[in-house]
């Protein structure tokens, strides 16, 4: 059920419907990074760990080791994907199937943990996504900690010298997957792969999604990042080394994903998205969406972050391509009555363009929140707590920074607002809440304020019987349809169902409310000890980006 059975004539066929495909779908594809990454495989196995954000991931790694006379990896592969005709085809080109869940399998986890450690014994290079599934939102997705530590495990075994984790970032211009993640953000039921699924996926060859940019991060020496834990490790098997083995491998996992996200790209699509879902309405002047993008760019620029090729074309041109490639997809519709027109964004296509917004929302992230943190009046050390406190309450959304690595980006950020004229300098900083960079970033999160906001008000009306995960959440859907024609809140990506579950178990963690397990895969949610605290979170997550709380 799980070994991979890898052949090369298995391999050539997917190679040949490959090659057949990729050029009807998209433009190309660039990568960079490739040559440290063989400097390793000649010496230790290797462990890809990439972003994962459309079933084209694994098919691309694997070409590309291929067309670099590379042995493509032994992939990590959900059982969910075993089916007539892929999987056959998948296991031969390296693919090994596991289970979603191992609970109260002691023979499928050690069965488990032995191929793995073949695998690593006998250098092959593998590869795994961290975040489990793919990430419907963008965005990269909380670690999921199983798989890595399986690896680590194996390792501190002792059947190898050294292994090398490779972080890589895969960026789509856009992706084939659009439409059915916004089904599945909106409510539906995820559809199952199938022979039929298949079928129906013969749709996007009539389409053209752009370049794919793949970058593979500096590796990762596991023996050096041990330490002497490893030998520790396997001299000792009592509470405490599980404890920090566990510590251990969830800095590792966090460490992995924020990797992912330093080298990824910023493209012209996701620059462009980031603007038109950061205005306070539905439609934006040509102009002011042109200044914004260029704002937004030349921070990009100020980060030290690689472009693609579109978004330096776009840059050059005030964005004119990035309209037309998403006014050609439906993403944008440009209407008249005003000398340059004006973009509207339909509310039926805000969840589409949020994935691209979010590919690089995490580059926004913290110049978003101190700008925040500056235009509601915090000076000195209440900069930083304020920051943190979204940044702790957001933990499910995005890998937390270290705090020393916070404070120096920080006051890197403050020294580009002075000079930009964002941030006016006097007795205290004040910011310049007209600035184009000021406007564009107090929107950029107002999408996860909204959600967490009406999440919370709904949460404050449960009773002590609870109720199901499910049911709160299409609770808060029409909480939230309800706020917007009350016009306190705007932004429809707002009810994405992952956003909305992350707040739930965010609120658990916090010990607003309590899960439990309940009918199937279902759970039953009931007040938690700190209950009461959930209308003051609620009353603070009601003011915008930029206003103090009430």
């Amino acid at each position: 059920e799980i070994a991979a059975n890898f052949h090369g004539s298995y391999f050539s066929v997917l190679a040949f419907l490959f090659n057949r495909i990729w050029p009807r779908v998209f433009q190309g594809f660039e990568y960079e990074g490739l040559d440290k990454v063989v400097e390793c495989v000649k010496e230790h196995p290797v462990v890809l760990v990439p972003c994962h954000r459309s079933h084209f991931d694994y098919l691309i790694l694997s070409y590309l080791f291929h067309a670099n006379f590379l042995s493509p990896p032994h992939i990590a592969a959900g059982i969910n994907l075993s089916f007539w005709p892929l999987g056959p085809l998948f296991r031969g080109a390296g693919a090994y199937f596991i289970r979603r869940t191992f609970e109260g399998n002691v023979l499928y986890k050690t069965v488990f943990r032995n191929y793995l450690t073949f695998l690593i014994r006998d250098g092959y290079t593998q590869e795994f996504f961290i975040e489990g599934g793919r990430s419907r939102t963008g965005k990269i997705l909380t670690p999921k900690l199983g798989m890595l530590s399986a690896i680590v495990n194996a390792f501190v075994g002792g059947v190898r010298r050294d292994l090398y984790l490779v972080p890589v970032s895969i960026h789509y211009g856009r992706i084939v997957e659009e439409e059915s993640y916004k089904r599945e953000l909106a409510g539906a039921e995820k559809e199952r792969e199938s022979l039929l699924a298949l079928l129906k996926a013969r749709s996007v060859l009539r389409q053209k999604y752009g370049t794919v940019y793949i970058t593979f991060a500096e590796p990762i020496s596991l023996n050096q990042v041990l330490g002497s834990r490893k030998d520790a490790w396997r001299s000792a098997n009592d509470e405490a080394t599980e404890d920090d083995k566990r510590r251990f491998i969830r800095k590792l996992g966090f460490r992995l994903l924020r990797e992912v996200n330093r080298v990824e790209v910023a493209g012209a699509t996701s620059v462009s998205a980031t603007v038109l879902l950061s205005a306070p309405h539905a439609a934006l002047r040509r102009a002011e969406f042109g200044a914004g993008a260029q704002a937004l760019a030349a921070l990009l620029r100020h980060l030290e972050v690689r472009f693609t090729a579109s978004l330096e074309r776009n840059v050059q041109t005030d964005f004119r391509e990035s309209i037309a490639f998403m006014e050609s997809g439906g993403l944008v519709q440009r209407l008249s009555g005003e000398q340059d027109g004006v973009l509207h964004v339909p509310r039926d296509k805000r969840m589409n363009l949020d994935f691209y917004k979010n590919n690089s929302i995490h580059f926004f992230l913290l110049p978003a929140l101190l700008a925040h943190a500056l235009a509601i009046g915090k000076k000195g050390s209440g900069l930083a707590d304020e920051v943190w406190w979204w940044l702790d309450l957001f933990r499910w959304e995005f890998p937390l920074p270290e705090r020393e690595a916070m404070a120096r980006d920080m006051d890197d950020l403050l020294d580009y607002f002075r000079g930009q004229g964002v941030v006016v300098s006097g007795e205290h900083d004040t910011i310049d809440r007209e600035h184009v960079l000021t406007r564009n970033l107090l929107g950029i999160l107002e999408n996860f304020r909204e959600s967490y906001w009406a999440a919370a008000a709904t949460l404050v009306q449960l009773g002590e019987k609870g109720a199901t995960r499910k049911a709160l959440l299409q609770g808060t859907r029409k909480r939230f349809e309800t706020a917007a024609l009350l016009g306190e809140v705007c932004r429809n990506e707002a009810t994405s169902s992952v956003t909305l579950g992350n707040a739930l178990s965010r609120y658990a963690e916090l010990g607003l409310v309590s899960l439990s397990r309940g009918k199937g895969r279902d759970q039953i949610v009931r007040p938690g000890p700190d209950f009461a605290g959930l209308a003051a979170l609620a009353a603070r997550l009601r003011a915008p980006f930029g206003e103090p709380p009430n």
